[in-house]
This record gives C-alpha cells, sequence and structure tokens, in this order.
C-alpha cells in the first residue's frame, strides 16, 4: 500500500523564511565572558512574524528564522571580536518590520532593545535600536532582514567593546509609544490646524531619526476653507542635546476646498479640488525619555496647486504642541 501524507493544518496555514547571517558557515572557536540572555517573549530562533502569500495566492503566517538560537549567534559575533566582559546582556525586544508611512524611505526595519549588567548584577547600560534598510528592486526579504541583523549585532558588539553606554537607563517598557500633536500655522488671512497620531517605537537614543505620519489638514482663510485627511507627510528629526530636537517636514496633500458664494459667484470645477505641498522647520522642546507634553515653534510654507484664486505661496508661524505616551 502506498502512504498517504498525513494533511497538516499547521504547515498549511504557516511557512517559513530562514534568514541568512554573516557568521552561518564561519566556525567559532573559543568562549565569551558575556553571557547572553535571550528574553524576549518568544526565545528561539524565531526573529518574528510576517504575512506572506503561499503559491502566490493563499495568505499565510511566515515565521522569520534564523539557523541557530539568537542568544549563542550573538555569542558568535562577540567571540569573533575577542570582546572581553564580564557581565549579562538580555536581549529583551525584537522587532522586524515593513515601514510604508514615511514616503522616501520606505523598507524594512529593525527595532531591538538590550540591557547590560555587569557581573553584580547592576545594570550599566541599555540601548534602544533603530535600523533601516530600503530593499533594492527584486531583492529578497531574507537578505534584507539578514543585513540588518548583521548591522545591529555588529554594533552591539562594537558598543560594548568601545564602552559606548548610556547612563541613563529607559525608564518604560519598551514598545511603541503613542504621540499626538497639533500643528497651528498662522497665516496672514487664516490658520491652518494640523493633527497627527502615530504608535511608534522610541527614538530617544538616536541622533537622528525618520517618520511618517499623515494628518489631518484644516485650512480656514477668509473667503474660503479646505480639508484633506492623509495625504503623504514625512518628518526628519536631529537631535540638537537632551532638551531639545529640530523637525522638518515635507508633505503632499490632496483634498476639497469649499468657498464663500458671495466673494466667488463662480468658480471653474477644479477649484473644488485641494492640491498642496507644504514644508515645517521647527525646533521642539522634547527632552529624552519624555512622558508627557512638549511644545516647538518655526516657519511654514506652502505652495497651493489647487485652488488656482487663493495665493500660490503662503508663509505662515508654526506653533506645535502635543504629548507622548510610551
Amino acid at each position: 500500500m502506498i502512504a498517504v501524507p498525513k494533511f497538516d493544518i499547521n504547515e498549511f496555514i504557516a511557512d517559513t523564511l530562514l534568514v541568512p547571517l554573516s557568521l552561518d558557515s564561519v566556525q567559532m572557536n573559543g568562549k565569551s565572558t558575556l553571557k547572553i540572555v535571550d528574553d524576549r517573549a518568544i526565545p528561539g530562533r524565531v526573529l518574528g512574524i510576517q504575512h506572506s502569500k503561499k503559491w502566490k495566492y493563499i495568505p499565510v503566517d511566515q515565521f522569520i528564522v534564523i539557523q541557530n538560537d539568537l542568544a549563542p549567534t550573538m555569542v558568535e559575533y562577540f567571540v569573533q571580536d575577542s570582546v572581553n566582559y564580564s557581565g549579562t546582556m538580555y536581549i529583551k525586544n525584537l522587532v522586524h518590520w515593513y515601514d510604508d508611512k514615511p514616503f522616501f524611505n520606505k523598507g524594512r526595519k529593525l527595532n531591538a532593545y538590550t540591557v547590560l549588567e555587569d557581573s553584580n548584577g547592576v545594570v550599566i547600560s541599555d540601548w534602544i535600536w533603530e535600523f533601516a534598510l530600503k530593499p533594492r528592486k527584486k531583492q529578497k526579504s531574507d537578505v534584507v532582514i539578514g543585513t540588518l541583523m548583521d548591522q545591529w549585532l555588529t554594533e552591539q558588539v562594537e558598543s560594548i567593546q568601545t564602552k559606548n553606554f548610556h547612563r541613563s537607563i529607559y525608564p518604560y517598557l519598551y514598545r511603541r509609544q503613542l504621540m499626538n500633536w497639533w500643528d497651528v500655522i498662522l497665516l496672514q488671512d487664516g490658520y491652518i490646524l494640523n493633527a497627527h497620531l502615530t504608535l511608534d517605537f522610541p527614538a530617544d537614543q538616536q541622533q537622528s531619526w525618520v517618520r511618517g505620519s499623515p494628518g489631518i489638514f484644516y485650512r480656514k482663510a477668509k473667503y474660503h476653507e479646505s480639508i484633506a485627511v492623509g495625504g503623504k507627510d514625512q518628518q526628519w528629526y536631529t537631535r540638537m542635546n537632551k532638551n531639545f530636537v529640530r523637525r522638518l517636514n515635507l508633505a503632499y496633500r490632496f483634498g476639497f476646498n469649499n468657498f464663500d458664494n458671495e466673494k466667488y459667484s463662480h468658480l471653474d470645477p477644479w477649484n473644488i479640488l485641494l492640491i498642496n505641498i507644504s514644508m515645517n522647520a521647527s525646533v521642539e522642546y522634547r527632552p529624552v525619555y519624555l512622558k508627557g507634553l512638549f511644545v516647538g515653534i518655526g516657519l511654514h510654507g506652502s505652495i497651493n496647486i489647487l485652488p488656482e484664486v487663493i495665493k500660490r505661496v503662503e508663509p505662515g508661524l508654526l506653533i506645535t504642541t502635543g504629548f507622548i505616551l510610551p
């Protein structure tokens, strides 16, 4: 009799993506004095889960895995560079995901959180990691994820080797933090309200970072008003010091206009549309590890492609208020 393979529903609805690392084919000899503990919710080989399509049509969960468990894999990177440090490093969190919100910087991201203790169990440093990589055309996702992993593991080794420690420890649970802010823009003949809401990992230890956050845009003028939801809005942040950050953002919006009938008795139909490009540059008071309110001030400039009956170029004064909930 011919044995019929047993149907396994778990194998049918799940798939595996094996990620190659630069040290997979290298035999390491030696031991590390630094103990690595994989303290994630799901330790071991699994780096994360993403959605994929089996046989190009059937949506399934895809497990992102590496050849060996994460803790001994990281040890190999320390052995390779002969790092001599006595203590314990905990891998608290590791997230692989695709960030499509920034319209200039879409791509794969790696976010991670690690904590270092000395041989007496005293916390010496922690690291909030964020790496981004825009895949080349037709570049396979396993290669991209492997590149991000190599970058993270290499820089983690360098941070301990050079004793690049953060004495101020992140005081909250590492996770995506809620951030809501309002840009109030004062114009010559009115104002703009632009509201944003994001859920992103903290970047307080980064010198610079990029975010994407489409907002709700409302423009009120003497004889017309405009509204737009969504659009393309990207923010570039740079930390100036422990208290202030600099923000530059560029936005493209598509929305609709409403006009005062007494002022505009007749308008071409296309003037009902709003097509707007704007740029803001501001400085915000946002201390490291902030929980609560922040404020900012800066300059605004916009180019109105449509409607045609308002000023083509509009400068303004930008005032920002917002809050962060880690």
